[in-house]
């Protein structure tokens, strides 16, 4: 745990090694190791954990489909169920040994502590500005297409612009399982 969270929340703001910064605020959480093969956390199964990577590999599978590799030391996973507070919409499942620091009763954790949640925030927003220059180059490539692309740019346009209140996890098409 961080001493003094306001100065470090400060610090991790305008440092470039922001990883390294997240595993610092970990370093006194309990730890976890998973052999490869085995499942971190399971799509639909609640359990108010989040995890931040120390050592190994994972694989993020939604509804049976591949989504990314996570193999860097200091990211977070589980961070999407903890912010929203609902079940995971994901399977991670660790891809070699690998050991990971466990935070406990993490809804709670991220209201109390400030460096944790601005750490997950930094994260998201990254997301964020990453799919944002997609959808912006997706935009620029097919703006005067009829392809199904057109379509995509909507879609991921409203999908950014959204505001918490529409927003739940799953699929809003009717063929398609809730993930």
């Amino acid at each position: 745990m961080m001493e003094h969270p306001e100065r470090d929340v400060a610090r991790m703001t305008k440092g470039p090694d922001f990883m390294n910064d997240v595993l610092a605020m970990c370093r006194d959480l309990p730890e976890l190791t998973l052999k490869s093969q085995d499942v971190l956390i399971e799509e639909g199964v609640r359990t108010d954990r989040l995890y931040v990577l120390k050592s190994g590999a994972f694989e993020v599978v939604r509804n049976g489909v591949r989504v990314v590799a996570i193999s860097e030391p200091g990211a977070f996973l589980g961070e999407i169920s903890t912010m929203l507070g609902s079940a995971p919409t994901a399977t991670v499942l660790a891809t070699r040994d690998s050991v990971v620091h466990v935070v406990e009763n993490a809804s709670a954790a991220v209201r109390r502590r400030p460096e944790l949640t601005y750490a997950i925030a930094r994260l998201l927003a990254h997301r964020l500005s990453a799919l944002t220059a997609y959808l912006v180059d997706i935009k620029r490539q097919y703006a005067d297409s009829d392809s199904h692309l057109t379509l995509m740019d909507q879609v991921l346009g409203n999908l950014s612009a959204m505001q918490p209140a529409a927003f739940e996890p799953g699929s809003q098409r009717k063929d398609v399982p809730d993930y």
